[in-house]
This record gives structure tokens, C-alpha cells and sequence, in this order.
């Protein structure tokens, strides 16, 4: 295991309604591990849900997750396909330090058939790629599409976690266009419009969690599913990059008429991110700009106004990236003006303060 100085220590949060522990946050620049937030102390025994890989497939199987910003927890979910049938929730708690198991795996007797949800109503596991979003308005995790368990069929169905509910409900019908049934499904929430937005890699859509519609705005050409993607609030952009070497900006502004652009060959510096499959893509609200972790100790910072990327490196990061890939497992934190990364599931969680940033809020 990679070994770095430790973020977190325990400390009581004095005045704390709740009683709880919080984890005091670093004010240096640079990667800071979370020790015992290893998934595999997390993971379920039930041999039913094992399937080929098991629950390390949480993390390493084409799966994202979201930042829940109301508590700064990176939530993150999946499995799917023949790799794994456990449908539990796992959140990174970056106030307490710590990686809890939200909800316990459902009853799998009817994985076999490949259906949308098991027996208890709740959804199958399932590959989740870029396809998970944390909508603030409805305190929750939308879902889009995903490639179910056991047989890799691909979904085309909206689902809804409730975060403090810790529960799911089908979104089922729900009005408007249709997904397609595609792996590397895309997905982001807009702040400015409180829309979400949804690239199933043949349509550009517009999804709105309060009336349950989807639209389709744009029609895409041809886009890997490799990409991972990010809104620019600041620019008004959607931003999808990856292997093998695309980058797309999509015009999401109230004046943009979702124009699609090709800006593969136009952005400076960028060449390691066009590189990279399933790249950890986050927005720093702070700073303006796109963050990516492509895994090691460095990231890349694009700047959309100059249409050009900068690495910066630190010491002691988390270690190679997932073959297939970060997606949403790397996400920023306003509140705490910093990057969150899980990355292996016999390892700890990381999390990243750059240099460039503001000082973190002390404790």
C-alpha cells in the first residue's frame, strides 16, 4: 500500500447536535490519505452476490459516484454485468473521516433474469460509468442507464436515491425522450438552470428532476464511450473528454441552442487527458476551472477561456488509476475547497488540496 502523511484525526465536533465525530481537514496543499476508509473492510460476504470479480467490481467495474455536497460525502455505486450483484450504496464521509456501507445488498434471486430491480423494488447492480448526478434541490442521486446484472443488457431507466432517506424510487415512466441503450452514459447537473444533462453518446439531453422530463436537445456525433464529462458553470459548458482523444463542448447557456463542438484538436496541452479513458473530471468552483485525475500524483487543471491544459504535481497521490477508469470517484468539495478520490478498494481514500486554491475552512 502507498503511504503518505494521513488528512484526518479524530476530533469531537464541540457544540455537535448530532454528538458525532469530526475529522479535522488539512490546510496544506498536496494529497492527503484518510486512513481505514478501505472498501474491502465494507463489503458484503453474501456468496449469492459475488459474482466473477465481486465487490472490488464496485469501484473497478466501469462505476462513478456523486458528491453530496449537503454533507461532503462522495456517494458511489455499482457493479453489474457478470462482475458483481451486490446493489449496496457506499459513502465517503469528509467530515468524519470515514467510509460507511449505506444501505445492505438486496435479495438477488431473480438476477438471472437481467431485470431493472430486484425483488425488494430496488435497482440492479449495474456498470454506472458517467451516469450518476447529485441533484441538491432533491437531495439525491439520479441514476441514468447502466449495464445490468447478470447479463450485461443495458438500461434505459432513471432512478432516484434519496440521500438522507437512504432509499430508491423507480423514475419510471418518466416523460418525454427515451435513453438509448448504450454503454458510457454521461451526466452532469447544472447549477445555473437546476437541469440536468445527459450524453447516451448518439443524443445530447435535458433532464429536469422536478417534472421528470427528458428532452433531447442535440443530436451527437460519433462519441466514445471512453469519455467522461463535467458542467463549467462559469462557461456555460458541457465538457466531455477521453480516450481516444476527443474532447466535446456542448453550449448549455440560455443562449447557446446547445450548439456541439469538436475541440479535440483546438485545446492546448491537453494531449494526456485525450489519453486517458474514463477520466476523473471535476469542476472547481473556486477557481473556474476543470480538474482531472488521470491517476499518480499529478493533475491537470483545464482553463476554458484558454482552451488549454496545466499539470501540477504533488507527492504521495493515490497511487495508478482503474484501467477502466475514475469518472465520478473524483469529485471537489466547495465547502471544503478540496478534491475527494476513491480509487482502490484495498486502499485508502485520498483527498487533494491544490495549491493554487483558497485556504480550507478551519475546523
Amino acid at each position: 500500500m502507498l503511504t503518505c502523511p494521513p488528512i484526518f484525526s479524530q476530533k469531537e465536533k464541540t457544540g455537535s447536535a448530532d454528538g458525532e465525530f469530526r475529522a479535522e481537514m488539512p490546510t496544506t496543499p498536496g494529497w492527503h490519505r484518510i486512513p481505514g476508509t478501505e472498501l474491502k473492510a465494507l463489503c458484503p460476504t453474501d456468496e449469492a452476490i459475488q459474482g466473477a470479480t465481486g465487490c472490488r467490481s464496485v469501484i473497478e467495474a466501469w462505476n462513478g459516484g456523486v458528491a453530496d455536497t449537503k454533507r461532503d460525502r462522495l456517494i458511489f455505486w455499482g457493479g453489474g454485468h457478470s462482475d458483481y450483484f451486490g446493489n449496496e450504496v457506499y459513502a465517503l464521509d469528509l467530515r468524519k473521516g470515514a467510509l460507511s456501507r449505506l444501505t445492505d445488498p438486496s435479495p438477488v434471486t431473480n438476477v438471472n433474469q437481467c431485470l431493472e430491480s430486484y425483488t425488494d423494488g430496488s435497482p440492479s447492480a449495474r456498470h454506472t460509468y458517467g451516469g450518476l448526478v447529485y441533484v441538491p434541490s432533491q437531495d439525491a442521486m439520479f441514476t441514468f442507464g447502466g449495464s445490468k446484472a447478470s447479463c450485461g443488457s443495458m438500461s434505459t431507466a432513471i432512478w432516484k436515491f434519496d440521500a438522507g432517506l437512504k432509499t430508491w424510487t423507480s423514475m419510471e415512466p418518466h416523460h418525454g425522450d427515451t435513453l438509448s441503450q448504450a454503454p458510457g452514459f454521461v451526466a452532469d447537473f447544472d447549477a445555473n438552470s437546476g437541469m440536468v444533462f445527459v450524453s447516451d453518446r448518439q443524443n445530447f439531453l435535458r433532464y429536469d428532476p422536478t417534472s421528470n422530463t427528458l428532452k433531447s436537445v442535440a443530436t451527437l456525433p460519433e462519441t466514445s464511450y471512453h469519455l467522461t464529462g463535467v458542467i463549467d458553470a462559469e462557461h456555460r459548458l458541457f465538457l466531455m473528454a477521453g480516450y481516444p482523444g476527443q474532447f466535446r463542448a456542448i453550449e448549455i447557456g440560455p443562449h447557446g441552442k446547445y450548439g456541439v463542438h469538436d475541440w479535440s484538436h483546438r485545446v492546448l496541452g491537453c494531449d494526456k487527458l485525450l489519453n486517458a479513458s474514463f477520466p476523473g473530471l471535476a469542476y472547481d468552483t473556486d477557481t473556474k476551472t476543470v480538474v482531472a485525475w488521470l491517476g499518480g500524483d499529478s493533475v491537470i487543471v483545464f482553463d476554458a477561456g484558454k482552451m488549454s491544459c496545466q499539470e501540477q504535481m504533488y507527492s504521495g497521490g493515490p497511487g495508478p488509476a482503474q484501467e477502466a477508469g475514475t469518472g465520478g470517484r473524483f469529485r471537489y468539495f466547495p465547502s471544503l475547497k478540496a478534491f475527494a478520490v476513491v480509487n482502490d478498494w484495498k486502499e485508502d481514500a485520498y483527498v487533494l488540496r491544490l495549491a493554487s486554491g483558497n485556504p480550507l475552512p478551519r475546523q
